[in-house]
């Protein structure tokens, strides 16, 4: 078989794809490994004048066993085939992979790409031009590969042996930290409420920060969800009194805050661990029957709640999932026309500073013609709901704005056609669709006889087959880019239009189809009444571009809208 041509660079290529990733933290000196690998990647960078460019995966333990959950490392993976790549460095090879399959891959793409490996360890480089540096690096892999599978090993070995002893694993339930024998004891951490949401964390004994603060303990807080559980208050009343009283809740980076209906859930469902006894399932997923909950044996030495009050948590919790037979059936929700697309800006602001999907909250239709924000969460925001005739009328100027008039598609065509590169001429398009998939073809058949031979895994070959149908499916319904984007601008102009005549004759039901259809999400702030921001759908996302550029349609806007929308693509803001 003759060797596969090596692919040369631009000479004024100097881009050097760097990645740092972190694994499990032990100790400290895990928690710096991070700056210890970009300082030695930044000397090989200084010493062979290459521009770095960072890929990092250090938010939390990432395994290197895996490429799923390496979103660093995929973005890096997808610019590797770029023409002003020239290097990829990393600290040492398991932080790329502990897969021994996988390194030998990268080995080969790198070798045919022209890309040059590196390692910035000066203990554990490797001259990947040799064959001895090669035989070596499969061999570090092998052996990565093997730590990596006996840590987990050992890992599940420890975390079974923490159960039989009845000591849980991971965080411990809100409210309780582990004692020097590991098993759970009140917290006696907590914050201080200054009033309107704003705490100070703290331990108990501490100074008062201010005259009038409240002190209570995460332990207190703990408990006073589960009394309020056991008597019958819902969660989302549970929130609404603990936020009065002045109970804090702590997330799980450590910051103290209000408490909201799905941490009310996570309490109550830890009734088992507060009694003293580690069940094998996750504590929000279990589900009990009054019969069970009643043989269950909780630990009064080990619990850390009165046993009593936490059966009751439990009877209660079955008591509400059940229908009682009188009860009947909660009817349908209502349809709003912007329900599941509308958000509550204040928290949209919350879930980007924490970098968390947790914190954004839609916001709910309810009877009264209002749209209302989420119960039993709390943003900064003061008002908690909003007219449907505030907010949909907001959303129509937006929807007259985007409109355009017949006589301007012509336009926005040949606008098209100069922003997006010309398509090859339909010949050359369909020779090159033609033997790119006899190509993809070939690739299937000889990575079946590879697999046949047992020249590789049988997971290398369904990855080998997985991208090559993905690539041939690709190339069957391939057309050109400008075709694409005339397909697409044709589709959102007609979408958008019927949106625009359904609005005012068509069904709430039909109205949200539209909606969800063009639109991805809508931002509404409720303090001040009006919409802050929007986003059409990824493929609608060109026709923006295209509209910002035409020239105002003075008939199409229509009476002056009453909000000002902010876009991150440049379309003309609606103002007062």
């Amino acid at each position: 078989m003759s060797p596969k041509k090596r692919i040369s660079k631009n000479s004024d290529a100097r881009t050097a794809l760097c990645y740092i990733r972190r694994s499990m933290v032990r100790d400290e000196k895990d928690l710096v490994s991070p700056e210890i690998q970009r300082q030695n990647i930044l000397r090989i960078c200084e010493l062979s004048g290459y521009v770095p460019e960072w890929y990092e995966d250090i938010d939390g333990h990432r395994s290197g066993m895996h490429e799923t959950g390496r979103p660093g490392w995929l973005a890096l993976k997808a610019r590797l085939n770029d023409d002003d790549v020239v290097a990829l460095v990393a600290n040492d090879l398991s932080r790329l992979h502990r897969k021994g399959w996988r390194v030998g891959d990268l080995l080969d793409f790198a070798d045919q790409r022209g890309i040059h490996l590196i390692l910035a360890d000066p203990n554990k480089q490797i001259d990947f031009s040799t064959p001895q540096g090669r035989v070596i690096a499969q061999l570090s892999a092998i052996f990565d590969e093997w730590y990596a599978v006996d840590v987990s090993l050992r890992r599940k070995a420890n975390i079974a042996h923490r159960k039989a002893q009845q000591i849980t694993v991971g965080l411990p339930p809100f409210g309780t930290k582990r004692g020097q024998d590991g098993y759970l004891i009140p917290n006696n951490e907590g914050a201080w409420w200054l009033g309107e949401d704003q705490w100070v964390p703290g331990v108990a004994g501490d100074a008062q920060p201010q005259p009038g603060a409240v002190w209570h303990s995460y332990y207190e807080t703990a408990r006073r969800v589960l009394e309020l559980y056991a008597e019958g208050v819902g969660r989302t009343r549970i929130c609404e009194r603990l936020r009065a009283e002045g109970y804090p809740y702590r997330d799980r980076k450590g910051n103290p805050g209000n408490m909201d209906v799905s941490a009310v859930r996570r309490v109550t469902s830890n009734w088992t661990e507060y009694g003293g006894i580690v069940l094998d399932s996750r504590a929000t997923a279990r589900h009990f029957t009054h019969d069970e909950i009643t043989s269950t044996v909780l630990n009064p030495e080990r619990a850390v709640f009165d046993t009593g009050l936490l059966k009751q948590v439990a009877h209660m919790a079955v008591d509400r999932a059940l229908l009682r037979p009188d009860a009947g059936r909660r009817a349908a929700a209502s349809v709003y026309p912007l329900s599941g697309l509308i958000y509550c800006a204040h928290c949209e602001t919350l879930a980007s500073r924490e970098r968390s999907s947790v914190q954004r909250s839609k916001l709910i239709g309810v009877k009264g013609n209002a749209y209302r924000h989420r119960q039993g969460l709390y943003c900064n925001c003061h008002r908690r709901q909003s007219k449907r005739s505030v907010v949909e009328g907001q959303f129509r100027q937006i929807i007259s704005q985007l409109s355009i008039a017949p006589d301007m598609l012509d336009m926005m065509k040949t606008l098209a056609s100069e922003i997006v590169p010309q398509a090859p001429l339909s010949q050359d398009v369909d020779a090159k669709r033609t033997a790119a998939i006899a190509k993809c073809r070939r690739k299937l058949e000889a990575a079946r006889h590879l697999y046949e031979d047992g020249e590789i895994a049988r997971d290398e070959y369904l990855r080998r087959r997985e991208n090559n149908e993905r690539e041939i499916a690709q190339w069957t319904s391939y057309t050109s880019e400008t075709a694409q984007v005339m397909v697409e601008l044709m589709v959102c102009v007609e979408a958008l239009r019927k949106l625009s005549v359904l609005w005012d004759a068509g069904s709430d039901v039909h109205r949200n189809e539209l909606a969800l259809s063009l639109f991805d999400h809508i931002i509404f702030d409720l303090d001040q009444q009006r919409i802050v921001d929007f986003q059409l759908k990824s493929w609608a996302e060109k026709f923006l571009v295209l509209r910002a550029n035409l020239p105002a349609d003075e008939e199409g806007l229509g009476e002056a809208p009453k909000v000002t929308i902010v876009t991150p693509i440049g379309l003309e803001p609606i103002t007062n």
